[in-house]
């Protein structure tokens, strides 16, 4: 059977926004019978379900940030940073225990006269360069000593070569590997910044959300939008997607199919990457069709809707069309950064440090230097 139809775009580039009690847009297309259906899938609000009817449920929608594509973060003390600050205080720490311990138990020995001789006690110095020897693979010389001091050595070299070991090995994935964070990763992160903008699309679920939160995050997200009207509420998604692109501080709080698409079209249009959605989504909600209270076709609608899910097409929907695409992807982990192999070359900047720590030995060396000539011709013993 021949079925005809006529698609219209309406001149009001939005769902709707009730205005001075009469809607626009879409919804209020549909609320004057001028239409049968509304092809874009809406979320449910009061004021939407009291003009118009939803049925055919097909998908979901969160919402997300679209942010510009963050840079690759490059870290000056990447050769620190394999480990946390906790574990290098708690290697010092132990390291400082260890000669400490093998101090007490060598004039422990030396005064009850467990060995015969002299070489029961090992001064501070000595066993801290051989501790250190061991930390660094190089090995060194650890004068005759009580055996409670050899247990203790070998327990600190197996400890040692452990560490090291693990040591060697994350810092060579580490500084093969970026990590990228957008700086604006979530939603907390927007209401907290006092240069960022974001936009939001006029009578969108978004829009409507944060007009009606009273408290938290979102009302200071209102506010903030409020205050830069009509600059940050807009009626069109090619005008926000051009202010997260320029040089400006923007980014956009849109519906996650909407960023999906917007990552699509400018991070495949000049090969380069651009664009990406924040880490954090929230406020996920069930989408509908919309259409006229006295719409006769709802039952048919609701109908279709679950033959569509359950051949699978949905799945097929969500596979091909609401998936980040591949190229540019951020997977983040659980706190919000994403790594990715780094094809490069590891460049100077991450050695700043261990040439910073070389530095410092050549200078001191240099101090010692003059500090023995200067107590050599004085007559000093240093």
């Amino acid at each position: 059977m021949e079925r005809r139809y006529k698609i219209s775009i309406i001149r009001e580039n939005t769902n709707g926004v009730k205005r001075n009690g009469s809607w626009n847009g879409i919804i209020g297309t549909l609320q004057r019978e001028e239409a049968d259906l509304g092809l874009s899938p809406f979320a449910i609000s009061l004021e939407r379900y009291e003009a118009i009817e939803f049925c055919g449920s097909i998908t979901g929608d969160s919402t997300g940030i679209l942010v510009k594509y963050p840079e690759p973060i490059v870290s000056s003390t990447s050769a620190i940073e394999v480990f946390s600050i906790g574990v290098w205080i708690g290697w010092i720490i132990s390291a400082a225990a260890v000669v400490g311990i093998s101090v007490i138990l060598s004039h422990i020995s030396k005064k009850f006269k467990v060995e015969a001789d002299e070489r029961g006690v090992v001064s501070h110095e000595s066993f801290a360069w051989y501790l250190y020897g061991v930390l660094i693979s190089q090995g060194s010389y650890l004068p005759s000593c009580p055996w409670p001091l050899k247990l203790l050595a070998a327990t600190w070299c197996i400890v040692a070569f452990v560490f090291v070991n693990i040591y060697n090995s994350t810092l060579t994935s580490y500084m093969s590997v970026t990590y990228q964070r957008p700086l604006i990763n979530s939603f907390s992160d927007l209401a907290a910044s006092s240069t960022f903008k974001a936009t939001v699309l006029t009578g969108s679920i978004q829009d409507i959300d944060l007009l009606g939160s009273n408290s938290g995050v979102l009302k200071i997200l209102a506010d903030k939008i409020q205050k830069c009207s009509p600059d940050c509420r807009r009626f069109n998604l090619n005008e926000m997607f051009a202010l997260v692109l320029g040089e400006e501080p923007y980014v956009s709080i849109v519906p996650w199919t909407v960023g999906i698409a917007a990552l699509k079209k400018h991070n495949l249009e000049r090969e380069k990457c651009r664009l990406a959605m924040a880490h954090e989504t929230m406020s996920w909600k069930p989408m509908f069709m919309g259409v006229p209270k006295t719409s006769p076709y709802i039952e048919e609608i609701n109908r279709e809707s679950l033959w569509f899910i359950d051949t699978a097409l949905f799945d097929y929907l969500h596979a091909q069309y609401l998936k980040k695409p591949s190229q540019c992807r951020l997977n983040y982990n659980a706190k919000g950064v994403s790594t990715k192999t780094f094809k490069n070359r590891v460049i100077l900047k991450q050695f700043y440090l261990p040439f910073l720590i070389l530095f410092c030995g050549y200078f001191l060396a240099f101090l010692q230097f003059l500090r023995e000539k200067v107590c050599f011709l004085i007559g000093w013993r240093c």
